[in-house]
């Protein structure tokens, strides 16, 4: 695939996404272009016109790397997807989750009351489930479909760019979020400074993002490159660019696992083991999985699991990591 003309030559200082550190970030993975689209289309059924696909293909693959400072993971080119890209992405129905597993965690601490903010608010599902305990809530997007779908629910949603809005909300929330948005942005160090400056003091930023670390994840995943995520994050690299956008880190958390992930692995690790037994290793491997499941899996159990984090402490990882942060004194 021939480089696009309308992308400058590769000939530039690449700089980290996350801390601007300069050259010198380790190659991890390169992914051909033409691998990303193909998978859109075959496992979301997105249909990308002719057009969207040149404007989006800066060269024939894009460079998946790791910033020695910080240890972001991000992508370069920083190719990122435009108004049109998302509006061809979002006519196939499987591509947005009407309620994400952080929602209810975030929800869980904001205050009766408070006055709320929700970037890349979508059609405001999160804003509906908070709106009737909230003083104030009011979301902003870029999409001016999803803007159109929340109004339409009678939500206070504004239609572009957090920055246009920067005067008018400056220091007038007491919880600002913003749930999967920061991998879409080509400066998102930039994009948590007008986060930080629509709070109130003592405020709480709720930032969600997927978690690089969850497990079961495919070695190829389509939206999680270029141009629709820019970077990856783990529960330490989200906390630490919010440190140095001087938002302080009080709470982490990550997403529960499917429990349908430990329990294969539980099995498959057992009958490699079992099988290897002369005679009886076919037999073995059949049954004990099984038993083995139900004995370390059994209902009781599972509560202690989660509320003591057994499993993330086994390395085992939900989709989306989220933190809660407050402004430090400028």
């Amino acid at each position: 695939m021939s480089e696009n003309p309308d992308f400058p030559a590769a000939d530039r200082e690449i700089r980290c996404l996350s801390c601007g550190a300069p050259s010198g970030a380790r190659l991890l993975e390169r992914i051909p272009y033409r691998e990303i689209w193909t998978r859109l289309h075959d496992e979301w059924g997105a249909l990308f016109s002719e057009d969207v696909v040149r404007r989006h293909t800066p060269c024939g693959e894009t460079s998946l790397l790791e910033c020695p400072r910080c240890g972001a993971h991000f992508f370069d080119p920083p190719a990122a997807g435009d108004a049109d890209f998302y509006r061809e992405l979002v006519e196939t129905r499987r591509y947005y989750s009407t309620w994400k597993w952080e929602f209810d965690w975030v929800k869980a601490r904001i205050a009766t009351g408070a006055d709320v903010l929700d970037v890349g608010c979508g059609g405001g599902d999160f804003l509906a489930g908070i709106a009737p305990a909230a003083g104030r809530a009011v979301g902003v997007d870029w999409s001016p479909p999803a803007v159109a779908r929340a109004r339409a629910r009678g939500l206070d949603v504004r239609e572009g760019d957090l920055a246009g809005y920067s005067a008018e909300f400056a220091g007038g929330f007491d919880a600002v979020c913003a749930f999967h948005v920061l991998e879409h942005l080509p400066d998102p160090a930039g994009f948590l400074g007008f986060l930080r400056r629509c709070l109130r003091p003592g405020g709480s930023l709720y930032l969600s993002v997927p978690n690089r670390m969850r497990s079961g994840r495919a070695p190829l995943e389509p939206l999680d490159c270029p141009p629709h995520h820019l970077t990856r994050w783990s529960p330490v690299s989200l906390a630490a660019i919010a440190r140095r956008s001087g938002i302080l880190p009080v709470e982490v958390a990550t997403e529960p696992v499917e429990l349908s992930i430990p329990r294969d692995r539980l099995r498959e690790n057992i009958r490699d083991a079992v099988e290897k037994v002369p005679v009886v290793g076919g037999l073995l491997g059949t049954w004990l999985p099984r038993g083995a499941w139900r004995a370390v899996f059994f209902p009781p159990l599972l509560s202690l699991y989660r509320r003591y984090g057994v499993l993330e402490r086994a390395g085992f990882f939900g989709l989306s990591v989220v933190v809660r942060c407050v402004a430090t004194p400028s």
